[in-house]
């Protein structure tokens, strides 16, 4: 497993790491991560508009974003990224394969940086790895970001199952964004065509609760504050039961890390991680009053 990058000289204390998830779910995802005043916008699967629209909801100018990182090349995903990087003049990280498949003007294509599974990169203050995640894209990615005073944020979503390589990448974060994409009796049942079943429960589909909740043991380091629930289905999942299912596999494993379910309708809270490995988690992690206050592990 290769070693997590490490910054030698890290301040004894710094700006907190911050994050909200501004939506997500089969219509759009992004998330805004900030550290020192530097803020990246991973996806943008809204429009341009809409995509301003919930960063003025959680306190933030569509202005202060400094880069764009895509995941892959889906509509959900890049729907307002030529619009928003173009506005904003922003630089955009993708790899070849989300190059290819993502419809960019000259004029933001111009600005793209291309990354590679397991080549970090630098933004601003964040030291970033991508690596590759199971998905029917051409060449899909989570990311790694940790800033300057060490804290973590990871997010997988958008895969179809668990590889050593993804777990080896999401493990000792401060905090995660999984998928729990959906419930598979509620897959299985429900109203999608037979082939559309197939497709997302494959191993190039999307995580379901109970294949999330089985990871989550390898994932539980002890700075961990946040387990973010991401990309539910409105069709095949209910946030309940996602919640359930890794509430379960957190108190089963003596873990004080709070469950934050991402909605597709409305930003999360802030969610903020101070000195990074503190041993309080009362001061090293906490949610900042934004949106609703989501839902906490009681076990």
């Amino acid at each position: 497993m290769q070693a997590p990058l490490i910054f030698e000289d890290s301040p004894a204390s710094s700006p907190p790491l911050r994050a909200a998830v501004l939506g997500s779910g089969s219509g759009g995802n992004a998330v805004v991560v900030e550290s020192g005043g530097i803020r990246v916008l991973i996806d943008a699967g809204f429009s341009c508009k809409e995509l301003e629209r919930r960063m003025r909801l959680v306190g933030i100018e569509p202005s202060t974003i400094t880069a764009l990182l895509l995941t892959h090349e889906h509509e959900d995903h890049v729907k307002g990224a030529d619009r928003f990087a173009r506005k904003h003049r922003l630089p955009v990280y993708l790899t070849a394969g989300t190059m290819v498949g993502t419809v960019l003007g000259d004029e933001v294509t111009s600005r793209t940086v291309r990354i590679e599974s397991g080549r970090p990169f630098e933004v601003g203050p964040f030291a970033v790895e991508a690596f590759s995640i199971p998905h029917d894209a051409r060449e899909p990615v989570g990311f790694v970001l940790q800033d300057g005073g060490g804290r973590r944020l990871g997010l997988a979503a958008d895969l179809g199952c668990r590889t050593q390589l993804a777990w080896g990448r999401l493990a000792d974060l401060d905090c995660l964004l999984i998928e729990t994409n959906h419930d598979l009796e509620m897959l299985r049942s429900g109203p999608y065509p037979w082939p559309l079943k197939q497709r997302v429960a494959s191993r190039h589909g999307h995580l379901s609760n109970r294949e999330a909740a089985d990871g989550l043991p390898e994932l539980l380091a002890a700075r961990l504050r946040f387990v973010v629930l991401y990309h539910l289905s409105r069709t095949n999942n209910l946030p309940a039961l996602a919640a359930a299912e890794v509430a379960e596999t957190l108190a089963r494993e003596g873990s004080a890390a709070e469950i934050v379910i991402s909605s597709q309708f409305e930003p999360t809270s802030w969610l903020e991680v101070g000195d990074a490995g503190g041993d309080n988690a009362e001061d090293a992690g906490r949610a900042v009053p934004g949106a609703e206050r989501l839902v906490k592990n009681a076990g």
